[in-house]
């Protein structure tokens, strides 16, 4: 006869479990999608848009690639669809404002976006200030400086901005390096931010001119804007070519003489030593006859 004790241990066992594992379940955070949009504008042209899809688990986000993305100047309806795009890798994609629109952006103070995202099932909306970013340099007592200045459209007038952060840079290949000590300047009541430039043996081109940045980056008025402006403030360099030099990485005709002298060495060697093994075989070959 079995014991009813240990019957009874299992089952509370087994309930134990199950009510465990649904808790478990019923605690797991849920993946919800996420869409979003960053307003660019680039020299006062046209804007483009850059659509971020993503994936949020508790607090940890994951990009959402390959999802199809319709962009609207405004509200949803057909006359201000901008375009359709496609979140790559990283679950972001890019669209440029139609020339169509150019009229209608230049003529709003404020501007509103809408992307939809049909797959997902969810939309979003970013909401900025038409707004221009200007660059200039100023002399002074013989020190340089670098002042940028943000305006906001305000019906026919553009009123400057003050409050503003920006980033007063110097554009170079690998990243751009700040013209003064501090990362960011912000604007004064004038609407100016302004920047002693100390980069003065920056290496230039060969006239010695290099790109001043101003930007504004991700600010919830204005979005991102960028300006640049060439000056000849840099160190004239001349770019030394050694392509028809000879060297390791030129070509074939132009290699080191030592080298192609190893290379006809070992060449001159190996069938050296063939032909003299082949010399000898017909010998003993001979000898055996």
């Amino acid at each position: 006869m079995k014991n009813p004790l240990k019957n009874i241990i299992l089952i509370l066992l087994f309930t134990g479990l199950s009510f465990n594992e649904t808790i478990a379940q019923d605690e797991a955070p849920k993946s919800n999608p996420i869409i979003s949009i960053k307003y660019f504008v680039a020299a006062n042209q046209l804007p483009y848009l850059e659509v971020n899809t993503q994936t949020k688990t508790g607090r940890k986000l994951d990009p959402l690639p390959n999802i199809p993305i319709k962009l609207y100047f405004g509200e949803e309806i057909e006359e201000n669809f901008m375009g359709s795009t496609k979140t790559g890798q990283f679950g972001k994609g890019k669209i440029y404002l139609p020339e169509v629109f150019k009229a209608k952006w230049d003529s709003l103070d404020e501007l509103v976006f809408t992307t939809v995202s049909d797959s997902l099932e969810i939309s979003g909306e970013v909401v900025v200030k038409k707004a221009a970013l200007f660059i200039d340099t100023l002399n002074d007592d013989g020190l340089r400086f670098v002042k940028a200045i943000l305006k906001e459209k305000q019906g026919i007038n553009w009123v400057p901005v003050g409050e503003v952060d920006m980033k007063l840079r110097i554009k170079r290949l690998t990243g751009n390096l700040s013209i003064g000590e501090d990362e960011t300047y912000t604007s004064d009541t004038s609407g100016y931010a302004i920047a002693e430039f100390k980069r003065d043996t920056i290496p230039g081109d060969e006239k010695g001119n290099i790109i001043l940045l101003a930007r504004v980056e991700d600010n919830d008025t204005y979005g991102n804007l960028e300006v640049a402006i060439p000056v000849n403030w840099g160190k004239a360099t001349t770019i030394q070519n050694g392509f028809w030099h000879r060297s390791l990485w030129a070509t074939g005709d132009r290699a080191p003489i030592w080298l192609l002298l190893l290379a006809l060495g070992l060449i001159i060697g190996i069938w050296g030593t063939i032909f003299y093994l082949i010399f000898q075989m017909i010998k003993i070959k001979k000898l055996n006859i």
